[in-house]
């Protein structure tokens, strides 16, 4: 029940939050990151043996682990992105969260460039 675990962790990270918000604004901000940390570890760790499985039983089928791959980037992309924007818009600098918000999607365009460009070649192909 890892789940309960990290739920009553972001519950008592939410009420220390509250107390110090009052008082000392700047360790609410610290406490927030330091608690996403320790959530983001512990999710990490529960998610490393699932994808060594699928990643196996992809590799043993013969279909290329290259696109698993790339999906998997892209999703690590968009967590980080979502993790950094949302801890910038809880410290109340919006515009910078949405220029994260930006370079994550960039990043994830630039990622399925070369898949984009397989799915193209491969059409090309059907057509001649």
């Amino acid at each position: 029940m890892e789940i309960v675990k990290i739920l009553v962790l972001i519950f008592l990270c939410a009420v220390i939050c509250i107390i110090f918000k009052s008082y000392k604004p700047e360790y609410s901000f610290l406490i927030i990151i330091f608690c996403s940390v320790i959530v983001l570890s512990f999710i990490l760790k529960n998610l490393i043996t699932p994808l060594s499985l699928i990643e196996q039983k992809i590799s043993q089928s013969g279909i290329n682990s290259g696109y698993f791959k790339t999906a998997l980037k892209a999703m690590g992309i968009g967590y980080i992105t979502s993790f950094v924007a949302d801890a910038c818009t809880d410290a109340g600098l919006t515009a910078l969260a949405a220029k994260a918000q930006f370079a994550g999607k960039c990043a994830i365009f630039l990622l399925s460039v070369p898949l984009v460009l397989s799915i193209l070649e491969t059409a090309i192909g059907f057509v001649k």
